[in-house]
């Protein structure tokens, strides 16, 4: 018997499955891989391509595919008479994308860049769509047009034909003088659509009527103003993009970049939020690379390469990049839920980074912060940005046509169903995919959040605290002794009676005075629940960001789940600010406004996001049990957002209500949901902690106590800096009887730094490689990144996003040196080679530094 299959069991080794006699169990529900269907293109997509005078790029194809099909699904495709996006060149982006036949033609010399659209720099200029205006229905019209960039200085035309008596199309993405959007639609006066300060003209913006008599117009598909606009009879004058036909003449052209127009009937705000997402998809593609991407269920049914690297998040980019740097065949494999988020937590809306010392970082840490800086036009490199940008920065690094990168082939999986092992050598030699992929490799890396893949291939695993021992930090182990107090809050239904029950979310009782109420563990004592998630929301109180709210609560809203926030509103009506609920750092200003990274306003502040104790059992839930929790945390978060705005609630201050209302999210964000969600929705759930190694060695609190100048008490084979203080979010509510007849709702898990600074004054720490590494006897071919073998103490620094992008960096780079030289990865002599290989950077791509790799503390 040369291999042995099993599949995911929690906290079960190799050796264990052999004792079981290699019983194979289903993990997360998994069950028998389906076969893959093949990779088809639509007869619209072949003959659009067939128009092009030349071929596009197998990936650009597959980029063009995807966008017709999402047209289609959304009805936009059959509703336009004339539509079509930037291409590779001047030829393909003239085309008609719905009617391949007919193609715009350039008047005089507009500039063009295949990755961001056309842009006209003088009067004159201008591109003739060749569509004339009454071959569209005046009472049954929808125009649009999407730009790449937003200019402070504009109030001309983006696309329009006009005839003399001022009537026709029209289209002013932004005016310089108030920053709004000005329409005409079939009339024959311009409308203001928008109010003033409300757009900054990036994105898709247009208008629709479905009638003679009003017209609706749209930023980014967040519905404007609707105003009275009689419709009139169009003329045969053929509409313009980047000016307007004035009666035959260019005229008031416009210096935005332009990248999409759409001509035809109306569009529904459902579609013109699609509309708006399908632009944003397929231009982020075009302009930061057509990474090659495989869909759930179709295409290659069995993949060989030398190594893979799970989970979509930066440290699996990283460590596919520094492997196939070195030779290798590589892939980036996703996991359960992973669709086209490449960045995990980071571009999913974790924008606000942590970081204690910037000087902990370089490498392609520091590339990826300063190319972040240069996306967004920001003055200075640092660890805020917006979300988007670090995806747009991580797909130059999936495709060589950009900035350096490489072909690394990307594959969308339902989750690791099964992996095959050499019972000899302990090696991972294939796994396979709930959704039917077989991969062949000769190493893995496991860069997800819950380490499903590791888990899967024997490596043991712990969840949760371990009891607190006599250490400096790990006497702050286990269940707290001190929590975080809500003053005020009675936790009981019945404030004071302690026979009327605990009200929703509370899920323990402390009390010294009345010991027969007691159900909170003795501190100090270990358990197995997992600190709360949430969503890292990108949020926005401008309104030319803003996406409003739902108006009504979301699906299976109970407001007795809030109880603990009303009460606390009731005991603090002076909080009245959205700031007093939310923590809310700014990741880019233009102008004094804002978007913003929303997070948890951690306790005793007041209770946020956090949904606190209801992520217990997610590391090991199936998959579809996850689905659950997930979906409960975005609810949630959603509920108490309406709560906070619409919520009728006597004890709901009104002025915190007039001022959650100015807050919405970004509309310019997550255009590419998973299939259960919405455009806009946040394609990652903020997993804390999840599963940990059981390593080699295991890192503590202890350990990163001490002072600067020491050798490392693990090894010197460091792989990352970890550059941040020990911090846990709460895991869960309790009861607390403070003193005899007081009770109060409390937090019980959190903390932040309770026991003085990490690594010494400079705040920095090096992470070695054997704590990233499994045990040799479990599996000799994988390293872990995040889920570091470390106690829950010590990972509350470990858990930063910088800290396990270098080690994804490091340890692609040590995967090389094993792989290349036919060793197990735990073999000594990978670090070595694997260190020289680092500092000497000879792969750097331009502002790429060499890796920060202390060997002291």
């Amino acid at each position: 018997m040369a291999g042995l299959k099993h599949s995911l069991r929690r906290g079960v080794s190799l050796a264990a499955l052999l004792t079981l006699g290699g019983a194979l169990v289903a993990p997360h529900g998994g069950g028998t891989a389906p076969s893959l269907a093949a990779y088809t293109f639509e007869a619209e997509t072949e003959s659009l391509v067939a128009a092009f005078s030349t071929p596009p790029t197998a990936n650009r194809k597959r980029t063009i595919n995807r966008a017709i099909k999402r047209l289609k699904a959304a009805g936009i495709w059959t509703k336009a008479k004339s539509m079509g996006f930037v291409g590779a060149d001047e030829n393909a982006s003239l085309r008609w994308w719905n009617d391949p036949t007919r193609t715009c033609t350039k008047i005089s010399t507009p500039g063009f860049n295949a990755s961001f659209g056309w842009t006209a720099t003088a009067n004159g200029q201008a591109i003739n769509t060749t569509l004339l205006s009454n071959e569209l229905n005046k009472d049954d019209l929808g125009e649009y047009v999407y730009l790449t960039s937003a200019p402070t200085g504009s109030s001309n035309s983006d696309m329009g034909a006009i005839d003399a008596g001022s009537a026709g199309l029209n289209i002013c993405s932004r005016r310089a003088t108030n920053d709004n959007q000005t329409i005409r639609l079939a009339s024959t006066a311009i409308t203001t659509i928008s109010a003033d300060g409300d757009t900054d003209g990036y994105g898709l913006t247009g208008a629709s009527r479905f009638d003679g008599t009003s017209v609706t117009g749209s930023h980014n598909g967040v519905a404007k103003n609707t105003v009275t606009a009689a419709s009139v009879a169009l003329s045969a004058l053929p509409v313009y993009l980047l000016a307007h036909n004035a009666n035959g003449s260019v005229s008031s052209f416009s210096p935005r970049r332009q990248a999409f127009w759409y001509l035809g009937r109306a569009l529904t705000n459902a579609q013109e939020i699609e509309l708006n997402a399908i632009c944003a998809e397929y231009l982020e593609a075009v302009g930061y690379g057509d990474v090659y991407i495989e869909e759930v269920g179709v295409g290659t049914q069995i993949i060989t390469a030398d190594f893979i690297a799970y989970g979509f998040t930066v440290q699996s980019v990283l460590a596919c990049l520094q492997a196939v740097r070195n030779g290798l065949t590589v892939a980036l494999v996703g996991g359960w839920r992973d669709r086209f988020n490449f960045g995990g937590m980071t571009s999913g809306g974790l924008g606000f980074g942590d970081v204690l010392n910037t000087a902990a970082f370089g490498g392609l840490v520091r590339w990826l912060t300063k190319r972040v800086q240069q996306i967004g036009n920001q003055a200075t490199e640092q660890y805020y940005f917006e979300p988007r940008w670090v995806q747009w920065a991580l797909r130059e690094l999936l495709t060589a046509s950009k900035n350096g990168g490489y072909n690394i082939p990307v594959y969308q999986t339902n989750g690791v169903l099964s992996v095959t092992k050499d019972l000899a050598t302990k090696a991972v030699t294939s796994f396979t995919t709930v959704d039917g992929r077989t991969f062949n490799i000769k190493g893995w890396y496991d860069g997800s959040y819950e380490k499903d893949f590791a888990a899967a291939a024997g490596c043991s695993f712990r969840i949760g605290r371990e009891a607190a021992t006599g250490g400096a930090a790990e006497q702050y182990n286990g269940i707290r002794a001190t929590y975080n107090e809500y003053a005020g809050v009675d936790p009981w239904k019945t404030p004071g009676d302690t026979s009327s029950g605990l009200i929703n979310l509370i899920q323990a009782v402390k009390s010294t005075f009345t010991p027969g109420l007691n159900t909170l563990p003795a501190a100090g004592t270990a358990d197995d629940k997992e600190q709360a998630f949430n969503f890292r929301l990108v949020m926005t109180n401008s309104p030319k960001w803003r996406r409003p709210l739902p108006s009504t609560p979301p699906a299976g809203f109970n407001i007795a789940d809030y109880e603990i926030l009303l009460r606390f509103m009731a005991a603090n009506p002076t909080k009245t600010s959205f700031m007093d609920y939310f923590k809310a750092d700014a990741v880019v200003t233009v102008s004094g406004e804002s978007k913003f990274d929303v997070n948890n306003r951690a306790g005793p502040a007041a209770p946020s996001t956090d949904f606190i104790g209801k992520n217990w059992g997610y590391s090991n839930a199936t998959y579809g049990q996850r689905e659950v929790f997930w979906k409960a945390h975005w609810n949630w978060i959603m509920g108490m957002l309406w709560l906070l705005q619409y919520g009728t609630d006597p004890r709901i201050p009104a002025a915190l209500k007039t001022a959650c209302l100015s807050w919405g999210l970004c509309s310019d964000h997550f255009p590419s949901p998973h299939e259960n969600d919405t455009v806009g929705m946040n394609p990652q759930i903020y997993v804390r902690e999840a599963r940990r190694l059981i390593g080699v060695a295991t890192l503590t609190g202890d350990e990163l106590k001490r002072g600067d100048g020491g050798v490392p008490t693990i090894s010197t084979d460091t792989i990352s800096m970890i550059s941040y203080f020990m911090d846990s979010h709460a895991i869960r509510y309790i009861g607390y009887e403070k003193t005899a007849g007081n009770w109060i709702v409390a937090g019980e898990g959190g903390f932040g730094e309770p026991e003085g600074s990490l690594g010494g004054t400079d705040g920095m720490f090096p992470l070695p490689l054997q704590i990233a590494t499994p045990q040799a006897s479990e599996c000799t071919n994988g390293f872990v990144g995040f889920g570091f073998s470390t106690t829950h103490i010590a990972f509350a620094a470990c858990r930063m996003e910088p800290t396990a992008w270098q080690a994804g960096q490091s340890l692609g780079q040590v995967a090389a040196e094993a792989i290349k030289n036919n060793r197990t990865f735990q073999d000594s002599a990978n670090y070595p080679a694997a260190r020289t290989a680092l500092l000497a950077n000879s792969f750097a791509l331009t502002n790429e530094l060499v890796p920060i790799l202390s060997q002291t503390t």
